[in-house]
C-alpha cells in the first residue's frame, strides 16, 4: 500500500471537496484540464520526471497530472497520486483503468499521510495552497522523498493578475450586498502562495533548498474553447462566480445574464481567453 496513514485534511477543506463543489469540478474534469493545460505543459517539463522515477502527485484532483507523470517515468517509474475528495478520485480511478500505466490514487492529506517508500520527485497543480499548517505539510513531503529529491508545483500569483477570476466577479459585484473584498491570502485558498516571499519562507522552514521561484503568465480558455453560452455556464459552476453564487445566495439567472454580457465582446468564436498568472515553485529536498 502506498500510504499507511490516510489524514483526510481539515475538516472545512474536507467538507467543500466532498460537496456540491466537487460534483461539478468531477463533471467538468475534461475541460477544467484542457483549460489548465498550457501552464500544465510547461510546468510539467520543468519537473522534468525521468524513467524509473517514483513521483507523488499531490491534490492530483482527476488524475491528468497523475497520468502524465506516470506516462513520463516509463519504463519502471510508479505515480502516487493524493487527494481529499472522493468524487475526484472516482474519475481519476476511472481514467487509470483505461490505460496500462502504474499509477495508484489514495484518499488523504499529502500534508500529513505517511507512505512507506520514498518518492524521487513531488509534484501539484494548484493542490498544495489549501494547507492547514502549510510549513508542518511540506516537512511531511520533504520527509517522504529521497536525499535530493525535487518537488515542483503551480500556484497563483494575486488574484489581480488573473482575468479568468476578476473579470467575471466585476461583472457581478453590482449584484453584492457588500463590497468584494480579495481573498484572505493569511487562509488556505487558491491565492494563499500569491506572495513568493511567503512560499519561499515555508519551504525554508520545511527544510527544502534550492528554492527557485518563477513567473509563468498565458491565457486560461474557459472551459478549454466552447461557444458563449457554455463558457458562462462553465462559469456559474467553477470557480469565484459559482462561490459568490452559493455564499451571497445570488440570483443564477441575473448571473448568467450579465456574464454574458461581460463576455460577448471577448468570445472570439472558438472561446474565451482571459489573462492566467502563475509562480511555478521549484526546491530540493
Amino acid at each position: 500500500m502506498p500510504a499507511t496513514v490516510a489524514m483526510s485534511g481539515t475538516p472545512m477543506q474536507k467538507e467543500y471537496w466532498s460537496g456540491p463543489a466537487a460534483e461539478q469540478w468531477a463533471t467538468h474534469a475534461d475541460r477544467i484540464d484542457a483549460m489548465m493545460r498550457p501552464m500544465t505543459d510547461d510546468a510539467l517539463r520543468v519537473a522534468n520526471v525521468k524513467p524509473g522515477e517514483r513521483v507523488l502527485d499531490i491534490g492530483c484532483g482527476s488524475g491528468a497530472t497523475s497520468l502524465r507523470l506516470a506516462g513520463a517515468a516509463q519504463p519502471r517509474g510508479a505515480v502516487t497520486g493524493v487527494d481529499i475528495s472522493p468524487q475526484l478520485l472516482q474519475v481519476a480511478r476511472t481514467r487509470a483503468a483505461q490505460v496500462d500505466l502504474p499509477v495508484s490514487f489514495i484518499e488523504a492529506d499529502a500534508g500529513a499521510a505517511q507512505f512507506d517508500q520514498k518518492f524521487d520527485a513531488a509534484f501539484s497543480r494548484f493542490g498544495v495552497m489549501f494547507f492547514e499548517q502549510p510549513s508542518a505539510a511540506f516537512t511531511n513531503i520533504r520527509k517522504h522523498l529521497r536525499d535530493g529529491g525535487r518537488i515542483t508545483f503551480i500556484c497563483w500569483r494575486p488574484i489581480a493578475e488573473n482575468g479568468w477570476a476578476m473579470v467575471p466577479i466585476e461583472a457581478i459585484t453590482p449584484m453584492f450586498d457588500t463590497p468584494w473584498m480579495p481573498p484572505n491570502t493569511d487562509a488556505p485558498g487558491p491565492f494563499a502562495f500569491s506572495d513568493p516571499a511567503k512560499v519561499e519562507r515555508i519551504l525554508s522552514e520545511a527544510g527544502w533548498r534550492d528554492i527557485a521561484i518563477a513567473r509563468w503568465d498565458g491565457d486560461n480558455v474557459i472551459a478549454g474553447g466552447v461557444g458563449l453560452e457554455e463558457s458562462t455556464d462553465f462559469l456559474v459552476r467553477i470557480g469565484p462566480c459559482a462561490r459568490a453564487i452559493a455564499e451571497r445566495g445570488l440570483d443564477v439567472a441575473d448571473v448568467r445574464r450579465r456574464l454574458i454580457e461581460r463576455l460577448a465582446p471577448l468570445h472570439n468564436g472558438t472561446g474565451v481567453a482571459l489573462s492566467a498568472a502563475c509562480w511555478f515553485v521549484s526546491a530540493t529536498a
